[in-house]
């Protein structure tokens, strides 16, 4: 039975705060649209820790057992998943928009409602530093 639900989430970072002192989440960095006055996010466009109303929700969808693929939801990021390079995870661990199909394993963390997102068969799970900031680019390390 798959851990977690399908449907829509948002990813909230437990390591990190912004300098006000609230929760960061993961979003798209808006760095990189600098230029570009609307349309879809590109594709390797960073994903980095942002303040709650900067959020990019994610439908997360069950692909058997615990594999999942995520999709991000915002008319500028429809059709894009969160995607990493999981053949060259040691060269390059950053997580990144993409148009691939990407499956991750998610389990359950140590408390509720608290998962953790594994690049699958890797080894290596989506996290940050530490001592994270707002912009920080979300990684996958060991």
């Amino acid at each position: 039975m798959p851990s977690l639900q399908n449907g829509i989430y948002r990813i909230k970072s437990r390591a990190s705060q912004s300098q006000s002192g609230n929760q960061l989440f993961v979003g798209v960095d808006n760095s990189q649209r600098r230029g570009q006055r609307s349309g879809h996010i590109k594709e390797g466009t960073p994903i980095v820790l942002v303040r709650k109303e900067k959020i990019t929700k994610v439908e997360v969808k069950n692909a058997g057992g615990d594999n999942y693929r995520m999709m991000f939801i915002s008319q500028e990021a429809s059709g894009m998943n969160l995607g990493c390079e999981k053949d060259n995870l040691q060269k390059n661990n950053k997580v990144f928009v993409t148009k691939q199909d990407v499956e991750w394993a998610i389990d359950q963390g140590s408390q509720q409602n608290c998962y953790h997102v594994q690049v699958r068969e890797s080894g290596m799970y989506l996290t940050v530093p530490q001592n994270a900031k707002e912009n920080t680019q979300v990684g996958s390390f060991t």
